[in-house]
Formats: C-alpha cells, structure tokens, sequence
C-alpha cells in the first residue's frame, strides 16, 4: 500500500497548471500578461503550496516555466520545474520541454516533457480544462481554480511564503475491529467521508443514515482459464522490474534502472502498461485496501481488466489474480478522490456483524 494521493492531486495540479496559462491566443496575447503570476494554492483551507508561472520570449522562442512547490497529503515537500519553448514565429511548434522534480528524500530527477507539439493546440487544450471551476478574470487570466471542495488555487499578488517543510508521513491506516462473523462483512463508515464514498450498489442510498455509508465487499469473480495465463504472465513481469519499498517513486516508467523500487503506485502503473501492451482493456483502481493483518484498511493502487463484458481485478503488489474482494475503490473523479482522502483522516470505519 502506498502514497495514493499522489495521483488526485497530480490530475488536480496539471489542470492547474494548464490553466495557468491558458487562453486560445497568439503569443503577443500570452505575454501580454507579464512576466510573472503567482497562485498560492490550499488544501482544506489551509496553506498547501504556491505556483508561478513565467512568460518570456528571448531571440525566435517563447519559453513557459511552471515553478510549484506543494505539500500533498501525506507530508514531504515535492518541487517542481516544467520548461515549455515554443517557437514564436507560426506555426509555434515546441522547441523543448522538460521537466524536473525534487522528492521530499531530496533526489531530483529530470525527464523529457510530452506535450502538444504547437503553442496553440496547448493552449487551445488548456483553456478548455482551465474552465472547469476556475474564475477568470475580463482579460481572461486565471482568478481562482476549486476542484472538489478540497482544492483551490488563488492568484496573487506575490509568491506566498510557505511554513516550514512538513516531514513524510505514515500512509493512511484505519483501523477496524475483528469481524465475528463471515466474510463477507458490511462496512460502516463514519464521519466527513461517509456522504463522499459512492453509493452502495448493494444497499440504496435513502436506507443509509446521513453520518454512515455501508460498503459491501463482493466476492471476487473467478478469472477464466483462458485468461488467467496472460494476465499472470503481465504481472510477474512486473515484479521481475520491481521491489515494493512503501513511499518509493518513480519519475517515469520507460527505461527503468536495476533493482527500480515503487509502491503501490508504480505496480499499479507498469501493469496498466503492460496490459497495454497486450492489449487488455483496463484501468488503473485506487481506493482502499484491507492490510495482511485485517486489522485496517489503507490507501492503494490496483488493477481492473474488462474481458467479454465481465471485470476482473488484478492486483501487482500483493501478486493476487483476483485481486481480495476487500479492495474498496474510491471516485473516479480526481477532485472527488481528493476530497475523500483528506476526509479519511478525520472518519471511522466498522464491521457490521449480524447484519
């Protein structure tokens, strides 16, 4: 199990980003704006991380740096650098892009940019996210950006100045007492994070009290004999690229060195390429987990395979096919994932035995 907020606030933050900058205009139009904008960016209410976005054109090229430098869920400072160079002549095509990131342990990795190879398809893309609950100002600039109830990003008038750097933190654990009965148990969740959690599929919303959730774990379908050699087949080569080491990260997935250490993150990732590759159709779970010891559920990351209209878990870091029915996945929205997670911290969960 691992840093599953990692993912929510990336999605969240490379909306941001995007619409920092975003408007469908000419270059002239994109410098127009300044030098310089600052955003501070809060999680929750409280002071989370700031941004800068940097416009300059020097000889035939127009570079964007993004500076952020956030405190995500979980502790540990992450910085990051992203340099767009664009030509200014038409038809602006990308010149260069890259980026650089420095973990909370302190390594900085850099890695290429993939990006939209001309400035208008970026910004044409980046207006079009950078609308979904942002505030633009009559010039079109980027006010404010709220994503879920959690997220919001501010412009202001000078960088802000963060606290000191929280450190690492513990994933997220919570506990549950031993269940009397057979699996599988109802749930109960309690607290901030009961009216985000889906729906039960199981139980009808209006039967549920307004502070609870009930969660069903169902059993996990038997994965087709057919199937299950391909599907093995990926996952062992993703433990063969892999140790599990709780809080490792990886910066990118292609070339990876020897003895490459992820979380639960990084399984989940690789084996969504993989299934890729062999052309599976699948998607990334994240959601909570119950641990090897039973005695709670923690953020992770699997996977699920659609085959002939039926979906089977998998899941890389625990090296289960099927993955355990106690495997709980969140939202699909990023936003709402954020929401929850933040939520989790302050919310309950409970056997319900004899129900």
């Amino acid at each position: 199990m691992g840093k599953v907020p990692r993912r929510a606030f990336g999605v969240c933050l490379g909306l941001l980003l995007l619409a920092g900058c975003a408007e469908p205009s000419a270059p002239e139009r994109l410098l127009a704006r300044g030098a310089e904008t600052h955003y501070e960016l809060r999680l929750g209410g409280t002071l989370a991380g700031r941004l800068t976005v940097r416009r300059y054109a020097r000889g035939d090229s127009l570079t964007i740096t993004i500076v952020s430098i956030v405190d995500p869920p979980g502790g540990g400072r992450l910085q990051t650098e992203r340099d767009y160079r664009y030509r200014l002549a038409p038809p602006h095509e990308l010149l260069h892009g890259q980026q650089r990131v420095q973990l909370p342990q302190g390594a900085l990795f850099r890695q290429p940019l993939r990006t939209p190879e001309t400035l208008e398809t970026w910004l044409a893309g980046a207006a079009g996210a950078g609308t979904q609950g942002a505030v633009l100002d009559d010039r079109g600039m980027l006010e404010t950006l709220q994503r879920g109830e959690s997220f919001l990003l501010q412009r202001v008038a000078q960088a802000p100045v963060l606290p000191e750097a929280p450190e690492p933190l513990a994933p997220l654990l919570l506990p549950v007492t031993a269940s009397s009965g057979p699996p599988p148990q109802p749930l109960r969740l309690s607290g901030p994070a009961a009216r985000l959690w889906p729906p039960s599929a199981a139980l009808p919303q209006a039967s549920q009290p307004r502070d609870a959730v009930l969660l069903l774990p169902q059993p996990a379908p038997a994965v087709p004999k057919a199937l299950r050699p391909r599907l093995a087949q990926a996952m062992e080569r993703v433990r063969a690229q892999l140790r599990y080491v709780p809080g490792a990260y990886l910066p990118q997935l292609e070339n990876l060195p020897p003895n490459a250490a992820g979380d639960c993150y990084e399984f989940a990732a690789l084996l969504q390429l993989a299934l890729d590759e062999a052309g599976f159709e699948n998607s990334t779970r994240l959601g909570l987990a119950l641990n090897a010891e039973g005695t709670g559920f923690g953020l992770h990351a699997w996977n699920v395979v659609f085959f002939e209209g039926e979906s089977y878990a998998l899941d890389a870091t625990l090296n289960r096919l099927p993955a355990p029915s106690t495997h709980l996945p969140f939202p699909d929205d990023p936003a709402q994932q954020l929401d929850l997670q933040l939520a989790l911290a302050k919310s309950q969960l409970a056997w319900v035995n004899g129900f």
